[in-house]
């Protein structure tokens, strides 16, 4: 098994499950800063020139969403049995790619991308998502009620927000800190030795 990596939040959502499940695997870097996706070798890989991509019983999965899904339906852990947690747990996975995504990455290009390369955050765009995530956020904290992890117990589905929780505005929601502040301290997270 073989995790095509770099230290952004899709890759670290892959790595993330790997290591809640306590698979081995091999970490390969692709250093986008030196292009190295757009590589010839790598885009037989990866069609779109983009990172995670997953070798894995002899095929590649290269989007996050689908090698997280893969993940649950080959281990059968930390993913819930067919029934309304599954479904709940569907419809969460695919929140997080049709939606979330979208506007948590605008957070993570201008905290993390921007001041890496030397560049100023475009604050006008961290407005703008600000109010299209407060739906999202909303959401995401009525379904964590009091519960510990989104679906009750700790899931897949939680790797695949995580990577971006530690660079949103949470202080409106003490449970989605509360959240962030769990993950944080699970032992696969501090493996992943998150940079940001």
């Amino acid at each position: 098994m073989r995790l095509h990596w770099y230290w952004s939040t899709n890759p670290q959502k892959v790595r993330l499950a790997l290591e809640e499940l306590e698979l081995s695997y091999e970490l390969l870097c692709v250093d986008l800063t030196t292009r190295a996706q757009k590589e010839t070798s790598y885009l037989r890989l990866h069609p779109r020139g983009k990172v995670p991509a997953l070798e894995i019983d002899d095929t590649v999965l290269w989007e996050s969403g689908a090698a997280l899904l893969y993940l649950a339906e080959r281990e059968q852990r930390l993913w819930p049995a067919p029934g309304p947690q599954r479904a709940l747990a569907l419809n969460l996975l695919f929140l997080e790619s049709a939606a979330w995504q979208l506007q948590a990455s605008v957070y993570f290009y201008n905290r993390v991308v921007m001041p890496f390369i030397g560049a100023q955050p475009d604050h006008s765009r961290l407005e703008k998502a600000s109010t299209k995530i407060q739906p999202l956020l909303e959401l995401l904290n009525q379904q964590l009620g009091d519960s510990e992890y989104l679906l009750d117990e700790f899931s897949l589905v939680d790797c695949a927000y995580a990577p971006w929780l530690p660079v949103l505005d949470l202080e409106a929601f003490p449970a989605l800190e509360g959240w962030r502040d769990r993950l944080a301290r699970r032992k696969a997270w501090q493996a992943c030795e998150f940079t940001y």
